[in-house]
């Protein structure tokens, strides 16, 4: 398997966002996790405008500044206790909901002679980390007074583990919670981080709350799309990024298994529907290397039927050219996939660098 990542396409699309959301007072936090902290996407993101990068993982941070890539960090998971001196040493700014968590981040930052930044995050309905908006004047307030601590602003986040899409009376909950810490520690917040690549077509209806003065945008940077709501975007580039596997295998074969059926290679329960013997291909990628019902085939007729830990099963009966053994299929790519694939020890990585028109790509990995 091979993922290939155009660099100045990327470029191209970090331009678009920043501009599109500087023109209504809005910093863009750079996403680079679902790339691993690769440092050439992480420098087309910079000189595409992007002054803040937004990473999940202490190691890909660690990479990117061995790299020279000179940005803000921000840690976008929750400090892990038992990593506060390298979050302290690593990143600017940290997205926080655990008091006990900002007291230790307290301490190290006390000690590395720094202040770190902590944006709070307030539950909003995803149901995944942040305090409750009921019980965010106290964490704020017991954050504030912290030595080596800047309470710099909030942050909620939606559409992860319960899928919650952003909403107008969302959008005003995490404005009106800011507005109550305010109100009770008698200051102004500098940032109120209000959500992701989902809140781009918000922004473009001018219904984004003025309040609202930063996004972390990774997806619509990447791939130049919302796939929530798959809402056409100013961005010029979908395919900065593709991933190719060879066939291995081409055969026709019943639709149906046979025999019973239980649970297959990864815990799931399939079901089939008998269309009767169609044409097969099985390809060099698996469920270990990239979430494979998160590529979508780019060559007419193929469609996918499953996949195994090693191989992937397309149905090519309608394929337009023909589908053979040694050919190379092409695949665009929906987030999960990018963010699988990239993280997959035996993927080739080849980034196109910046500036290339045409020119030949880099294999990096």
């Amino acid at each position: 398997m091979r993922i290939e990542i155009d660099s100045e396409r990327i470029r191209r699309n970090a331009e678009a966002v920043v501009t599109m959301c500087a023109a209504r007072g809005v910093e863009v936090a750079g996403v680079t996790k679902s790339c691993q902290g690769d440092p050439d996407i992480a420098a087309a993101m910079v000189a595409g405008g992007v002054r803040v990068l937004a990473e999940s993982r202490l190691d890909n941070v660690r990479r990117l500044r061995a790299a020279g890539i000179e940005a803000e960090y921000m840690m976008l998971r929750l400090p892990a206790r038992s990593a506060v001196d390298e979050v302290v040493r690593l990143t600017d700014v940290s997205l926080n909901s655990e008091v006990d968590t900002v007291r230790a981040l307290s301490r190290a930052a006390r000690a590395a002679g720094v202040t770190h930044r902590v944006l709070l995050v307030i539950e909003t309905g995803d149901r995944r980390d942040g305090v409750l908006p009921e019980d965010a004047v106290a964490a704020a307030r017991a954050m504030s007074g912290l030595p080596g601590i800047e309470l710099a602003g909030v942050a909620t986040v939606l559409g992860c583990i319960g899928g919650v899409l952003p909403t107008p009376a969302g959008m005003r909950r995490i404005v009106e919670v800011a507005r109550d810490i305010e109100d009770a520690l008698g200051t102004r917040l500098a940032v109120v981080s209000g959500g992701n690549t989902a809140h781009l077509p918000f922004l473009q209806r001018g219904e984004l709350p003025a309040r609202i003065n930063q996004l972390r945008i990774g997806e619509a940077i990447v791939l130049g799309v919302d796939s929530t709501s798959f809402n056409d975007l100013p961005i010029p580039h979908r395919d900065a990024v593709r991933i190719f596997a060879e066939v291995l295998e081409v055969k026709d074969k019943p639709s149906l298994p046979e025999g019973p059926i239980g649970i297959d290679a990864f815990n799931r329960v399939p079901h089939w529907e008998d269309r009767g013997v169609r044409r097969r291909a099985v390809l060099e990628l698996g469920e270990m290397d990239v979430r494979s019902d998160c590529l979508v085939p780019l060559r007419p007729g193929v469609t996918r039927v499953g996949a195994s830990s090693d191989h992937l099963v397309l149905d090519v009966t309608d394929a337009e050219p023909p589908v053979a053994v040694g050919d190379e299929l092409e695949f665009d790519v929906i987030y999960p996939a990018l963010s699988t694939a990239m993280a997959s020890a035996c993927a080739t990585r080849v980034i196109r660098p910046m500036g290339a028109a045409g020119g030949a790509p880099v294999a990096v990995a």
